[in-house]
């Protein structure tokens, strides 16, 4: 079991590279600090590097206006102190983001089975508004501050429990969004966005704050969390090594990522914050990656599911390349970005009982998948036709992707020191 006492107070390094970027834009609705910038950072880095990529989708401006109000948006998310702005800013981030995902060409009908994928961002939505409302009738307050330590826990758990819900039904709704279009002869930036910056503006970020800033002083919510976020973590890992369709099997992946990171914040020791925020923007940074080369992978093939293609490292060396590198990230190998926060997971989870054996549960099963695909999409022999490579989207993508994990290994220290110098539970 992890810890359940509140996250224990941190000393405040002497200086960081970002600190005077930390401050109120408007006092009482947003504002700036260590947390926020650090994933507005990552966020900016990744609105150039998917703006770049837009000519080669083939309707750049549609790409682009989607692009620009997507991440106006998630700066609102990412910035606001306000219940109602930020809950505002939440869904029109998600609405661009379905959006960027309709650009992608004619929806696929489904049939959802067990689990309504395309209903989950709707019932995401409608939790979180429940767990926001029960929050302000709680706190008597419109502004996301600390629940104050004499808290009445109980009266607390649903409002947890209910924003717990809302972050991971969205997150999934948004990543069945890249999914849920036909595959075409189109490079797509669905994917990417949607796995990259859709999750840490939507999902990561809001899991962040409101679990490790608003509740931060109700450590109740910390145990149940850690096992469900655990349990998660493990399954959707199975799922990504199961399913035979490309894009949904690598969404699976990035689900797990995001749970095993929830679990690692659940933890509550010193390291945890630092370690999964920097692991959250790896993260996205190495899935942005991996969504281009299996955009560039179906632009080619127009297949989708693993039965169906095969070879195309002969017509795509750059790609296949680029999915490799950002597989090693991923999987942690230095001297990338993921190494850094690999190492700080470590600290973090290593007095926890269960979270070792499930942090290296998900990286083995994450190393498994991420070897098939690449398997069972560039090696072998060719399976139907396949365009010759576009080299110079791949190539910028690529340079991007990976020249920004390098640069993110080089900033670690200088992120840590950001962090670390957070209050554990702003007011």
């Amino acid at each position: 079991m992890p810890p359940t006492g509140a996250f224990p107070s941190v000393a405040v390094p002497s200086s960081s590279l970002f600190t005077g970027l930390v401050g109120p834009i408007v006092p009482g609705f947003f504002e700036v600090d260590q947390l926020s910038l650090a994933i507005l950072l990552a966020l900016a880095a990744l609105a150039a590097l998917l703006i770049l990529c837009a000519p080669a989708t083939g309707s750049f401006f549609r790409h682009l206006v989607m692009l620009l109000f997507f991440f106006i948006g998630a700066f609102g998310v990412v910035t606001a102190r306000h219940v109602l702005v930020f809950f505002g800013a939440w869904e029109i981030t998600s609405l661009f983001a379905w959006g960027l995902a309709r650009l992608a060409g004619e929806t696929e009908l489904l049939e959802d089975g067990v689990v309504p994928f395309q209903a989950a961002g709707a019932l995401g939505s409608l939790a979180m508004l429940l767990g926001l409302a029960l929050l302000v009738v709680d706190d008597r307050s419109l502004t996301l501050g600390a629940i104050g330590a004499n808290a009445d826990a109980p009266r607390l758990g649903p409002v947890a429990a209910l924003l717990l819900v809302g972050i991971a039904f969205k997150t999934y709704g948004l990543l069945s969004e890249g999914w849920n279009v036909r595959p075409g002869r189109q490079l797509t930036l669905a994917g990417p966005t949607l796995a990259g910056a859709g999750v840490l503006a939507i999902g990561l970020y809001p899991f962040f704050r409101l679990f490790g800033s608003v509740l931060a002083n109700v450590p109740a919510w910390r145990a149940p969390t850690f096992a469900v976020a655990a349990g998660l973590a493990v399954l959707a890992a199975l799922a990504a090594l199961g399913d035979a369709d490309y894009r949904r099997a690598l969404s699976h992946g990035v689900f797990s990522q995001v749970c095993l990171l929830a679990a690692v914040f659940a933890t509550g020791t010193s390291a945890a914050l630092p370690a999964v925020v920097i692991g959250a923007v790896a993260d996205a940074f190495a899935f942005t990656g991996l969504f281009l080369c299996l955009g560039a992978a179906e632009e080619a093939s127009a297949e989708v599911l693993l039965r169906r293609v095969g070879g195309l490292a002969r017509r795509l060396p750059v790609t296949a390349v680029l999915f490799a590198l950002c597989s090693v990230a991923l999987v942690g190998v230095p001297p990338l970005g993921s190494f850094v926060a690999n190492r700080l997971i470590g600290i973090a989870v290593a007095d926890t009982s269960w979270l070792p054996s499930v942090w290296m549960a998900v990286v083995a099963l994450t190393l498994v998948y991420l070897a098939r695909l690449f398997v069972s999409l560039f090696l072998g022999e060719p399976r139907g036709p396949v365009r010759d490579e576009r080299r110079w989207p791949v190539l910028l993508a690529g340079s991007g992707v990976v020249g920004t994990l390098v640069l993110l290994a080089a900033l670690a220290p200088e992120l840590l020191t950001l962090l670390q110098s957070a209050p554990a539970a702003p007011g």
